[in-house]
């Protein structure tokens, strides 16, 4: 998986956006301290639209996604 903004590859956590998009936790810090603004779609973005997210899920929080269940309703935790 790559970042959406610098297209380095991703590992063990990222940032979500409101707008769907995947941000390394550096081009997400450069977000919010400039513009605010998604540089992919510009869509105008907030530390609350802005969700850290695991991209390495183990295998119980995988197996509950697909599934259709959703494991943050069922307390399945991420690894930190």
């Amino acid at each position: 998986m790559r970042c959406n903004a610098c297209w380095r590859e991703l590992e063990g956590r990222a940032v979500s956006t409101k707008c769907g998009h995947l941000l390394c936790n550096e081009d997400a810090s450069k977000i919010l301290s400039n513009d605010a603004a998604c540089p992919i779609c510009d869509e105008v973005l907030s530390k609350s639209l802005m969700k850290p997210v695991d991209i390495n899920p183990n295998d119980e929080w995988i197996n509950m996604a697909m599934a259709g269940i959703s494991p943050q309703i069922y307390g399945a935790e991420l690894p930190k």
